[in-house]
């Protein structure tokens, strides 16, 4: 895969690409990586607010291949920045954890309408655009949670960002407004990184009755493949980033990706099922990203809280999530929220975190 690959208005597919948000060790992070790059893959996707991902950017890959087999994307949160120092402070922290001297792509970070004043209010478009002159990053664009206004907005008053990373996942285009953000992007002519393609893993781990659909038409191949290619098979979509976190998830996805086969109109109609059987089920919309952590003042472990409320609506024993929620620490789980809503901002699904908070409290506590 090549740089023009990735910046492609015309791909047959998207390519796989290895989103760096929720890694295992680094032995275990080391293998991955080795197996992607023997794969015939290289796109890695991390940034700033990714924990321990940059560091272990550095420890996996920088330190152990040679830079010209792989492309590292990082990204710059608009909301940790009051202006061009501080951007400066962060890109060179993100270059020293990461182990390298220059970016391949660098992204604003998770822009909706609050991030996109913040990163107007400290200048981080002209910012961006002058480390690209500088060389310091090769390619640039966004990443967005935001409307399907403020993405139209964006792309015509910042004909500079030459491609955009969208939530894009069989879910939020067909009973959600993803299809619009979608359309726009197209519209625009702005190539796509794909985000979230198995939303958090809720595509993978569903229903018996959802997953019951998908074996009963092909039990040779695994429920969240069906999500990758379907993310995959979009038009303008030139790389799709999977966040795999162990071994098994990455052998899955290099074996989608062996013989890849583009969605058909009966896999469509099979995907239109598998919602309806998936509607019987409601569960929160928490792909585990973590954003709300920082900005918790009592702690509270929200994305173990949603995780394990999934768990038990999609058929967990009762007895197994009972003792798993009981194993939270005391003092973090979900019945000790005070409602405050300090993490409502920082999440990108726009979930009421304090009011589902109180749903799996009722559940589970």
């Amino acid at each position: 895969m090549t740089h023009q690959d990735v910046l492609s208005l015309s791909p047959k597919y998207a390519q796989l690409g290895f989103g760096l948000m929720r890694l295992p060790g680094v032995d275990e992070t080391s293998r991955m990586v080795d197996m992607y790059l023997d794969a015939g893959f290289n796109y890695f996707d991390t940034a700033y607010v990714y924990g321990s991902s940059e560091s272990k950017v550095k420890k996996a890959l920088s330190s152990r291949h040679s830079r010209d087999s792989y492309m590292v994307a990082d990204k710059m949160p608009p909301w940790m920045v009051s202006g061009p120092k501080d951007c400066d402070r962060i890109f060179n922290e993100s270059l020293k954890n990461c182990g390298l001297d220059y970016f391949d792509f660098y992204l604003v970070h998770s822009l909706d309408d609050g991030n996109e004043r913040s990163a107007v209010r400290a200048g981080v478009y002209d910012w961006i655009s002058e480390q690209k002159k500088k060389g310091l990053c090769r390619h640039i664009g966004f990443s967005f949670h935001g409307t399907t206004e403020l993405l139209d907005h964006l792309l015509t008053v910042h004909p500079e960002m030459e491609f955009v990373q969208l939530q894009l996942n069989y879910i939020d285009i067909l009973r959600g407004k993803a299809g619009e953000l979608h359309d726009v992007a197209l519209k625009h002519k702005k190539p796509i990184i794909v985000m979230e393609p198995v939303k958090g893993g809720m595509l993978a781990d569903m229903s018996a009755g959802a997953e019951a659909l998908f074996k009963k038409h092909d039990a040779g191949v695994s429920v969240a493949s069906w999500a990758v290619r379907y993310a995959a098979s979009l038009s303008g979509a030139t790389c799709l980033l999977s966040g795999m976190s162990n071994v098994a998830q990455m052998q899955d996805n290099l074996k989608t990706y062996d013989s890849f086969k583009p969605m058909t109109e009966e896999d469509y109609n099979l995907i239109d099922l598998v919602l309806q059987e998936l509607e019987k089920v409601a569960v929160i919309p928490c792909t585990a990203c973590k954003y709300c952590l920082d900005d918790c003042p009592e702690k509270i472990d929200i994305p173990t809280c949603f995780g394990l409320f999934n768990d038990l609506k999609r058929g967990a024993e009762d007895w197994n999530i009972s003792g798993l929620y009981n194993g939270i620490t005391e003092g973090q789980r979900a019945g000790d929220c005070i409602s405050c809503g300090a993490c409502v901002p920082r999440c990108p699904q726009h979930i009421d975190i304090p009011k589902e908070l109180k749903v799996v409290d009722r559940k589970l506590g």
